[in-house]
């Protein structure tokens, strides 16, 4: 008895064994990138998520893993992913946008807008199913220009109207096909929706420009200098986002930002030298940001000697300007050279119109014991700043600094200009004429002022 029971033990463990090992075998291996292809630091975060889904073959690792390639652009692999959690869940409305969105990336259209005429043929009715079919919709109309079929993407975006990106391209399409009269009133609609839109104020100038409307093309120019990114052109990709940020350098990048209003300069300092090696030999943009950060810290601890090999490094890079140029004069300042901190400051000052640039640049020249020329550079800064606020539509703010620059500087044609500028858009008409002829007194030849007031005759 106790042989047949012990015989029949050992049957059973060697036919689970058996089944465990089967099902292992038969379980599908996550397709990756080649290694070299791969940032190491990318490569080091898959590790854990492909060990996860080999030993689990879950559906959510399996998404999880889809996303992370998704956000480093690898959509084909990311595509294989997404296509084992649609083998899983047969009914992931999720997983076939993925699917979707992974067939567009890589140029198969045709296939990518049939899934997505799929998810848009869903009958929910929840406000989360309508824009999933908006969207949807949406992408079958930009998949049809980018086959170049125009009268489907047009008669598409068309049936799409109440999605402000399907109106955008709508619009878009019309002026390409020389209809602007038709793509005016479209514009105008939805600027009531998006009043400071950055894209739609670029198509209502194209159109006004197209059909000869010269005065309105200079009054939407100046809109357009307060106008701010308010519809996203391409929102299939904006999910994106959390998964770039969620691995590689870029997980790396957002721990230090966490860091910086917590840990000290020296820490901030070897932190970022430890993200700059790492980054060594490989292409990327982020050694150079972080190189300039760098430099900032450096600067902040007075560390001229460090200032000048940080400088080096970009230099080798390809990075000459203004900022770094910046950098080394204040390290010659601290070095105790003011006037050749000047002479560089004011190379760098010519090279930008930052603000911040000639708000350095005007304590270097006071440093060097340029007084009156220091004034000057501080009313050019505060010109500049006055733009920002102006381009911000912070007009209040806006006229509080170019009333410091003109008080500090008053022969600055381009101060009365710009004053101007912000009065006419605090529809403040008599005081804008006033400041256009104040800068044409100092520079007769000023263009854009004599064109505003130019504008303003039929008015006045």
């Amino acid at each position: 008895m106790i042989v047949r029971a012990i015989t029949v033990i050992l049957v059973i463990e060697l036919f689970a064994c058996g089944y465990l090992f089967v099902q292992r075998a038969t379980r599908p291996v996550p397709v990756l990138p080649e290694k070299t292809l791969m940032n190491p630091l990318f490569a080091e975060d898959l590790q854990p998520l492909v060990q996860q889904v080999t030993q689990t073959n879950n559906a959510f690792d399996w998404m999880r893993l889809g996303e992370a390639l998704l956000g480093q652009g690898y959509y084909s692999h990311a595509e294989l992913c997404f296509r084992q959690v649609a083998d899983l869940i047969p009914d992931s409305r999720l997983a076939e946008s993925r699917i979707a969105y992974c067939l567009e990336r890589t140029g198969r259209t045709e296939q990518s807008s049939a899934i997505y005429e799929d998810l848009n043929a869903s009958s929910i009715n929840s406000r989360e199913a309508k824009r999933e079919q908006m969207q949807a919709l949406y992408e079958i109309g930009r998949n049809a220009l980018r086959e170049e079929n125009i009268a489907e993407a047009e008669q598409l975006f068309r049936r799409n109207l109440g999605f402000l990106p399907a109106r955008y391209q709508l619009a878009k399409l019309l002026i390409r096909t020389n209809r602007a009269d038709e793509a005016l009133p479209l514009i105008t609609e939805s600027l009531q929706q998006v009043p400071r839109s950055l894209k739609f104020l670029e198509l209502q100038m194209r159109a006004f420009q197209q059909i000869g409307d010269l005065k309105q093309t200079e009054q939407t120019a100046q809109l357009l200098e307060r106008a701010q990114h308010s519809v996203p052109l391409h929102p299939g990709s904006n999910f994106i986002e959390p998964f770039r940020l969620n691995y590689g350098i870029d997980r790396r990048v957002e721990e230090f930002n966490t860091q910086i209003g917590k840990a000290s300069l020296p820490e901030l300092e070897t932190k970022l030298v430890e993200l700059i090696d790492l980054l060594e030999g490989y292409p990327s943009t982020h050694r150079q940001i972080f190189l300039m950060r760098l430099l900032e810290v450096q600067h902040q601890q007075k560390q001229p000697r460090k200032m000048r090999e940080t400088v080096r490094k970009l230099n080798n890079l390809g990075i000459n300007n203004a900022d770094t140029l910046m950098y080394q004069a204040e390290a010659t300042g601290i070095e105790g050279d003011w006037n050749q901190a000047a002479v560089l400051g004011q190379r760098a000052g010519s090279m930008s119109k930052a603000a911040d640039l000639h708000q350095r640049l005007a304590d270097i020249i006071q440093q060097a014991g340029s007084t009156e020329e220091s004034q000057k550079e501080q009313a050019l800064t505060y010109r500049l700043e006055a733009m920002e606020y102006y381009r911000a539509d912070q007009l209040a703010a806006a006229l509080s600094k170019i009333e410091l620059a003109i008080k500090i500087n008053p022969a600055d044609p381009q101060n009365w200009y710009n004053r101007g500028l912000i009065h006419e858009a605090r529809e403040e008409a008599e005081a804008s004429v006033s400041d256009f002829q104040e800068c044409i007194k100092r520079d007769p030849l000023h263009g854009r002022a004599r064109q505003k007031l130019t504008f303003a005759q039929p008015a006045s």
